[in-house]
């Protein structure tokens, strides 16, 4: 029987020598790949959130001009012209990629297919930056990357979990794709740090590697803090105890971050990125917190309005469509602070928010019919950019309105203000009973918008897809046939409303409709 030989260096090794030589060399590779790790993750995520926050950009302050000039070109009503000028070719593609990317297919955690790719493509960098460059040669090093991978996420996690939304003022991401992106990468995290805790085990048993370092000891106290996170954010859990939820979510997120920091050298510079975000979250809201008296009066549906009166803080409080508030009473949650969409009008005489009663606070509140000395923080959020609209059709379902109302009175009298052409307001507000109209002031000649109610109990459920396109498409029809006219959809309410309504802004976009849609839910 004869050996095999492999010559390496002027030496000669056996088959075995040599096999553990290219291991060897796989894993210094492995190892030399995830030392190059942070540089080029971060750099992809930091591309990704600038685009995002150049195309936030181009819509503020492009779109609002084009649309303008389109309208200057368009007339409302029929002419002798002809018809309207065909879509060119780029500007249809265009529109039904777009179109495409706004569908949300059936399904109850079902998001829109452009939501799903980002996620997709989020966790996907993920998972290739794990087994990429042997990943999965040794346990080691497997390990090891699973570590990397949670500890360059947790700044992200940070600042998408940042109360003032600082994210959310450079992208104007509405509140609802906010926090898909916050529960994806949290869970990344989260997974990543125990699964890193699991496979070091594999390697060296707990029992010895805590005797041998203290590193191991305080990376165990860290990743039960992920594991508490993990198991309180699961649906059922989240649903029935939804207070002990916020406590958890928040502070055994703030307390692995000391124990993180002595964990590892490198883990350092990304637990002080993590700490700074947090005390500027802290000391922004402090800033902007503001002591409201308000009266708080039940309605029906199970719903309280909270009025608050802006002038009795010491400080200015002004506010603008689709923004929210967090706000706390002491004598019914003491260290609550929970968010809400502000329900009137900026510049209205008092700051307004409608709260479905369910569980603690919101309950409490329901329970305590009166008036209420009120700690509001904000506002904070974004509001939509409809200038240079043509038609504007907003759909709320329930307290969906408290966002849907505002926007419309606020269109009509911002256009006015300013001379711009009033753009036509579709408004529609489904509810189950017509008791709930008393929730806003509906006074069409007051405001000059045509509110419609849509009562459930006496009309049954509303075909929503179908009577937005009808809407869009009789002002394009009013214009000539110009499908780029500029046009928007925005909707606030449950699920299945938000659905059908994203779904006929897909498919007026797929037929070369020029549409801008705004969709809010706010929750977890």
């Amino acid at each position: 029987m004869t050996t095999e030989y492999y010559e390496y260096n002027g030496m000669n090794y056996t088959a075995a020598e040599w096999a553990a030589i290219q291991q060897e060399e796989f894993d210094e590779r492995g190892r030399e790949w995830s030392r190059k790790f942070y540089l080029s993750y971060n750099i992809i995520v930091v591309f990704f959130f600038v685009a995002a926050c150049l195309h936030h950009f181009y819509t503020v302050q492009f779109k609002k001009t084009v649309r303008r000039a389109l309208n200057e070109k368009t007339p409302l009503m029929p002419s002798n012209s002809g018809p309207a000028k065909p879509l060119s070719k780029m500007t249809l593609l265009s529109r039904r990629i777009n179109g495409f990317l706004t569908y949300q297919p059936a399904g109850r955690y079902s998001e829109s297919w452009g939501t799903m790719l980002i996620i997709a493509g989020y966790l996907g960098l993920n998972i290739l930056y794990i087994f990429i460059h042997g990943g999965a040669a040794s346990t080691q090093i497997f390990a090891n990357r699973v570590g990397l991978v949670s500890i360059v996420n947790m700044p992200i996690l940070f600042l998408l979990g940042s109360k003032t939304g600082l994210l959310a003022d450079l992208t104007g991401w509405s509140h609802e794709g906010y926090i898909i992106l916050h529960k994806h990468v949290g869970r990344v995290v989260c997974i990543t740090a125990i699964a890193h805790v699991f496979a070091y085990c594999a390697v060296i048993p707990i029992n010895i590697r805590v005797q041998i370092n203290n590193e191991a000891i305080v990376g165990l106290i860290a990743t039960t803090c992920f594991g508490i996170i993990l198991a309180s954010s699961l649906a059922p859990l989240r649903n029935k105890l939804y207070e002990i939820f916020l406590y958890l979510h928040v502070w055994f997120l703030v307390l692995p971050l000391p124990f993180l920091f002595f964990h590892w050298i490198r883990t350092r510079p990304y637990v002080i990125t993590c700490a700074v975000i947090f005390i500027w979250d802290r000391v922004t809201r402090f800033k902007n917190v503001h002591h409201l008296v308000g009266v708080s009066k039940n309605l029906s549906g199970d719903t309280v309005k909270l009025c608050m009166d802006p002038k009795t803080t010491f400080s200015q409080l002004h506010w603008t469509t689709g923004q929210y508030v967090y706000i706390g009473i002491k004598n019914l949650a003491r260290f609550q602070k929970h968010p809400f969409t502000i329900a009137s009008p900026p510049e209205a005489e008092t700051l307004d928010l409608i709260i479905r009663a369910r569980k603690g606070f919101s309950r409490a509140l329901f329970n305590s019919e009166g008036e209420h000395v009120v700690e509001v923080h904000g506002p904070y959020g974004t509001h939509a950019n409809f200038d240079g609209c043509r038609k504007v059709v907003l759909i709320a379902g329930g307290a969906g309105v408290s966002y849907t109302y505002p926007e419309a009175v606020e269109i009509i009298k911002s256009a006015t203000a300013i001379g711009d052409m009033v753009p036509v307001i579709d408004f529609l507000w489904v509810v189950p009973d017509r008791s709930f109209s008393n929730w806003v002031d509906l006074d069409s000649e007051k405001f000059g918008v045509d509110f419609k109610l849509w009562v459930t109990k006496e009309q049954g459920r509303p075909d929503i897809r179908k009577y937005v396109k009808d809407s869009i498409m009789e002002c394009v029809e009013q214009c000539n046939g110009d499908k780029n006219v500029p046009v928007a959809i925005a909707v606030c309410g449950p699920a299945a409303i938000v659905r059908a309504t994203r779904n006929a802004a897909s498919d007026l976009l797929w037929e070369g409709v020029n549409v801008e849609f705004r969709a809010e839910s706010f929750g977890w």
